[in-house]
């Protein structure tokens, strides 16, 4: 039986105003990762310019932190004798690679803290709402990151980046997601590489700008844009979620919360998050350390960064529990492809890349546009019998909370293995485990 003619239309109506919501969120989406992505490759030498700057001096911030890491490394010299890496006998340019660790891990666990809140938020609060806290965060932090001559102006912006960064958790089309994440991790990086080549002069000398200040500048236009079009276009989504939900006849009682088939998603979640959270432990470690290593091994200039990552990221991104598996597998690939490389510069000497190098990269193209969004669509899809879940906010928030505490994890952790040891065992750990991680997922998850 056809569905009555004023029925039909509030259901054409309904899908327009769906399909028109996605758009809206894509182009913003889009806009919001190339801003994001802007800084990536630009990290290394920033690192370096207010060490330069700075570093020192044991009475700033950032000088009494390479005062203690260096402390820390010459006692591990003088305890390892000649079995040290040779990494570690670099000296002080090997403390940067710790230093962009503990900074990495600093941003990863601030958005561990915030995800559940934010997916929370938008259930009770609304996307919209939500998403314009979001962005008056990120706009924050980007002036800051303009005006920051010195390490610590720095930190506070990216300490104000970590706690604003919702949009893509806030994003629920999974296939737009995948999509705006492939179309911007191809020309962040080297928007990003391009506008630091242009250097912002000061006025006067008592007015400066923070080390590659043209791409902040550039980057903040990007989120000036995506705050004025969401404002203007995007309208409430809490209404239309609740209009969407199947009504429920009077006198028809809902499944139990403890219902066989509520308790089986449960655990399904919890196998996904665990997935999510071991997976991204080595995966982040090692993909934050890739511009450390091509920086330390090759002193790669900031466009090659800008290649280098515009290959690691140029691939699409589909749904599927095959293609989550596949990406898992690509990215063990290409990290064993990674540690042949390093293994192969510390040996011989080499002070340009292999195709190892590259092909290690396109690994990691493989894997970052299939895992992390394939694993975002279980989660929100999991027990929803093809229709979007009330709680789709809290399953996403605590998703992308477990991921971030590996995101916390893993670069300090990958740091300190790569300091302590060199890149080629550092590279080799990270291939090994996230083999096993592969395998664990393909036998337990339906």
């Amino acid at each position: 039986m056809s569905a009555p003619p004023a029925q039909a239309t509030a259901q054409q109506l309904q899908q327009n105003l769906g399909k028109r919501i996605s758009r809206i969120v894509f182009i913003a989406l889009l806009l919001d990762i190339l801003s994001f992505t802007i800084i990536l490759p630009l990290l290394p030498r920033s690192l370096e310019a207010y060490k330069s700057r700075e570093g020192a001096d044991a009475t700033t911030l950032l000088g009494s932190i390479l005062q203690h890491v260096s402390s820390l490394r010459q006692q591990i010299l003088s305890l390892a004798g000649p079995r040290a890496s040779r990494f570690l006998l670099q000296g002080s340019r090997a403390d940067l690679v710790l230093l962009g660790g503990l900074l990495g891990s600093l941003y990863s666990l601030l958005q561990c803290l915030v995800a559940p809140v934010i997916g929370r938020a938008s259930d009770r609060l609304g996307r919209r709402r939500t998403m314009m806290f979001c962005m008056a965060g990120n706009v924050v932090w980007t002036v800051l990151w303009i005006f920051s001559t010195g390490f610590e102006s720095f930190l506070v912006a990216r300490v104000i980046a970590g706690l604003s960064e919702g949009n893509v958790q806030l994003s629920h089309g999974m296939a737009l997601v995948g999509i705006a994440f492939a179309v911007g991790f191809t020309l962040g990086p080297s928007i990003g590489a391009y506008f630091a080549s242009l250097p912002l002069e000061a006025e006067s000398s008592a007015f400066a700008y923070a080390p590659f200040a043209t791409a902040a500048v550039f980057s903040l236009g990007l989120l000036v844009l995506e705050s004025a079009y969401l404002y203007a276009n995007l309208p409430e989504t809490l209404d239309f979620k609740h209009s969407a939900e199947p009504k429920v006849d009077e006198g028809t009682s809902e499944l139990p919360a403890s219902s066989p088939g509520d308790r089986h998603v449960a655990k399904v979640l919890r196998r996904l998050n665990w997935t999510h959270f071991a997976y991204l432990f080595f995966f982040s470690g090692m993909e934050y350390t890739l511009t450390f290593l091509t920086h330390d091994k090759f002193d790669f200039s900031n466009a090659q960064q800008g290649k280098l990552l515009w290959l690691h990221r140029h691939c699409r991104a589909s749904r599927d529990k095959a293609l989550v598996a596949q990406g898992m597998a690509g990215c063990a690939l290409g990290l064993l492809s990674i540690a042949i490389c390093a293994f192969k510069a510390e040996a011989t000497g080499y002070s340009a890349p292999s195709w190892w190098l590259w092909a290690g990269s396109f690994g990691f193209a493989v894997a970052s546009a299939t895992v992390v969004n394939c694993l975002n669509s279980m989660v929100s899809l999991a027990g929803s019998q093809g229709m979007a879940p009330k709680d789709t906010g809290k399953r996403l928030g605590d998703f992308r909370s477990a991921g971030q505490i590996g995101r916390a994890l893993g670069p300090m952790f990958a740091c300190s293995v790569y300091w302590l040891s060199g890149a080629a065992v550092c590279y080799l750990i990270g291939a090994i485990a996230v083999a096993a991680i592969t395998t664990v997922f393909v036998s337990t998850i339906p």
